[in-house]
């Protein structure tokens, strides 16, 4: 009953979102088209349909496009992280090839985790409004939300990640990754808004990433033409030159 409601509340979100915050039109040229595996993860209660925008367009650049949304992101982040490692890797074996991600909010906490996890099945990380602060990661209207969701979720809420993942040892090493050096030859790049209501962008910005600001809010994020554009962009910058190489 949850997973549908969220699941009815992100397609509404998103149309209302989508109204505003155009996504790519069906008949603009695609000048970088693409190939290869991408994997695509959804951040805090974002669920299927909060990534089909996004997914449309990638699959429509070319990409075999994986999107992931593990219990709508509100899990114990070292179990989604192990969980998604595992995805993750099986996709690249059957690919024969490492795989692209792209994580927007928390989503992209996941992703750099994963590849920090297994850097070997990686070969591009690409966040959106992905807060790697501990603290001050999040505006403080959202920083109520996350920490009144941990103390429902140490109450016994199943589903609800708990105070010993935002403060314990139980995702002490997924909290360590977020500010965590980053492998210089895996590209890294982060998108972020200086508008975004739910993350300040100093959050968002990682000395490791090719930092990369776009117009928009948060939810706009997942809707927005010009983050599709961006996005398109990073990605094929990367095969470009590797097929330079």
């Amino acid at each position: 009953m949850v997973g549908f409601g969220l699941t009815t509340v992100g397609r509404a979100a998103i149309g209302v979102t989508g109204l505003r915050h155009r996504s790519v039109a069906p008949t603009e040229q695609v000048t970088h088209p693409g190939r290869g595996p991408v994997v695509l993860l959804g951040g805090l209660c974002e669920t299927g349909p909060c990534l089909e925008p996004m997914a449309r367009w990638l699959t429509r650049l070319g990409y075999d496009v994986h999107p992931f949304t593990l219990g709508s992101g509100m899990g114990c982040a070292q179990r989604t992280v192990d969980s998604l490692t595992r995805r993750v890797r099986a996709i690249a074996d059957e690919a024969g090839e490492p795989v692209r991600i792209v994580g927007h909010s928390r989503g992209g906490q996941f992703a750099r985790a994963v590849g920090a996890a297994t850097p070997e099945s990686v070969s591009q990380l690409i966040t959106i409004g992905t807060p790697f602060d501990r603290w001050g990661g999040l505006t403080p209207q959202m920083a109520a939300v996350a920490w009144g969701m941990a103390a429902v979720g140490s109450a016994g809420m199943p589903g609800l990640f708990g105070l010993g993942c935002m403060i314990g040892r139980c995702c002490a090493d997924f909290r360590d990754t977020l500010r965590a050096p980053w492998p210089a030859d895996v590209p890294f790049t982060s998108i972020y808004s200086r508008t975004d209501g739910a993350v300040p962008w100093r959050s968002s910005h990682d000395p490791y990433a090719r930092n990369v600001v776009v117009p928009g809010g948060h939810i706009a994020q997942l809707t927005s033409a010009a983050i599709q554009r961006a996005v398109a962009t990073e990605l094929a910058s990367v095969g470009q030159v590797a097929a330079a190489a």
